[in-house]
């Protein structure tokens, strides 16, 4: 059976109840599903929620799917602790996919003056979201040039029944394709993927070179070709097991205002004049799920971190192979700070792999190196190393106008931001030992603890 958003729900429920919640109550797309998932949130709990009945809707909803790195790593069939070794061997043992006859994608499908997304369930998340955004849409377009495929999750905006607007990252694979397109002076094709199993995201979001298919990425993570089938009005492949697929084209010469949003950074994200998608045919299953991610929250946060992480890993082992891990954790959107872990052998080594982090990945701004005996995925750990093996007028380093992200609140002329780089990591000579207490670790507390 092909790996599907509605198999990785089943196998939630029977192996790992607690990782999913069925709200049997009816909620309002208007900021209520966001809502239930923020208040979890405030008590520390980050569960997939199932909304099964939804005001004006036969369609179900899922949310919070990729809030927790538990459930991102039942997804991938390990572990937490391995999560971030299994992804990174995964991705470099590429699995082309196959292209089959027909799929559930097709057993509904609405083109022309039919297409009306008001069909969907799609949210609004945020007090001051500008609409209701699709927010885990994963668009696939072709380089008109070499006819490869390139597939990344964008922000849609709902502008009219057949509208869209989209905001291209500056730095993302698409925009460049975007501006073949527009230099030929004609629309670019695109096919928007609403609702798959969990690893199909990640392999999308990968951080590899321009010019590799996701598709093979999203087949090495899951271990099995994906299926693909052709689509029905533009000439792109889209996955046979999803739940929605919105088929369109983006003309060059249409723009119209975007945002504000709700984004990654957990603030608004000014509007802009961004492309426009024309939606032109509507493909899903009898009965779809639409599947949501919770903007400016854990949910969106994780899923767009893990690929990065694989590939600063890569970058930074190429400046200290004794690289134990890198984190970059939710304090700091997933985006903007990043820990790594390395087995120091060299005094200075901490500040080349800080450099090797900003050479990777223009979106981070603070970088702590760290020893290996420091748990990164534990922010108090890292704090107690800064706090306790951090000499500032050494360990600490600044890169001033250096490339940033936009949506960065401290960015100037729209990307120039100061990164820091810190050394945490203990000098290899006469620093003192840390405390243990033996037994501690292996010591089974339910015989002393009724």
């Amino acid at each position: 059976m092909a790996k599907d958003l509605r198999s990785f729900l089943g196998e939630l429920e029977s192996n790992a109840p607690d990782e999913l919640m069925r709200v049997k109550r009816e909620v309002d797309l208007r900021y209520e599903t966001s809502a239930v998932a923020e208040r979890l949130g405030q008590e520390g709990r980050y569960p997939a929620l199932l909304f099964e009945k939804v005001k004006g809707f036969n369609i179900p909803v899922v949310t919070n799917l990729f809030a927790r790195r538990s459930r991102l790593a039942f997804a991938l069939r390990t572990t937490e602790a391995d999560l971030n070794r299994v992804y990174r061997e995964r991705e470099d043992k590429l699995v082309k996919p196959v292209l089959v006859e027909d799929g559930p994608v097709k057993e509904v499908v609405i083109k022309g003056s039919d297409v009306d997304l008001s069909r969907l369930p799609i949210p609004l998340h945020n007090e001051k979201d500008g609409a209701p955004y699709i927010t885990c849409g994963a668009m696939v377009v072709k380089d008109p040039e070499t006819g490869i495929r390139n597939v990344g999750i964008y922000r849609h905006m709902v502008e009219g029944r057949n509208k869209v607007g989209i905001h291209l990252a500056e730095t993302s694979h698409a925009t460049l394709i975007y501006e073949k397109w527009a230099q030929r002076g004609k629309a670019m094709p695109v096919a928007i993927t609403i609702g798959h199993h969990p690893a199909f995201f990640l392999g999308v979001l990968s951080f590899l070179p321009f010019g590799v298919d996701e598709y093979e990425v999203v087949g090495a993570l899951m271990e099995e070709p994906l299926e693909l089938v052709k689509c029905e009005t533009v000439d792109l492949e889209v996955p046979a097991y999803a739940e929605i697929v919105l088929e369109g084209e983006i003309d060059p010469t249409e723009r119209a205002r975007e945002g504000p949003i709700g984004e990654y950074t957990t603030l608004y994200g000014a509007p802009r004049d961004n492309p426009v998608v024309t939606i032109n045919a509507i493909l899903m299953r009898k009965n779809p799920i639409f599947l949501d991610v919770v903007n400016g929250h854990p949910d969106h946060q994780l899923l767009g971190g893990i690929g990065r992480l694989s590939f600063i890993y890569k970058m930074v082992r190429a400046a200290c192979p004794t690289v134990k891990d890198v984190f970059m954790p939710p304090s700091g959107c997933c985006r903007l700070t990043c820990y790594v872990s390395i087995k120091k052998r060299h005094e200075g080594e901490a500040q080349n792999v800080a450099a090797a982090v900003f050479a990777a990945d223009p979106f981070v701004k603070y970088v702590v190196v760290v020893d290996d005996d420091v748990d990164i995925f534990n922010d108090s750990a890292v704090l107690r190393a800064i706090a306790t093996r951090l000499h500032a007028d050494g360990g600490a380093f600044m890169v001033r106008n250096a490339k940033g992200h936009p949506l960065d609140p401290t960015a100037r002329n729209e990307f120039l931001v100061t990164k820091v780089g810190i050394d945490a990591t203990k000098p290899l000579k006469g620093f003192p030992e840390t405390v243990r207490v033996p037994g501690s670790d292996t010591l089974d507390l339910s015989k002393y603890l009724s």
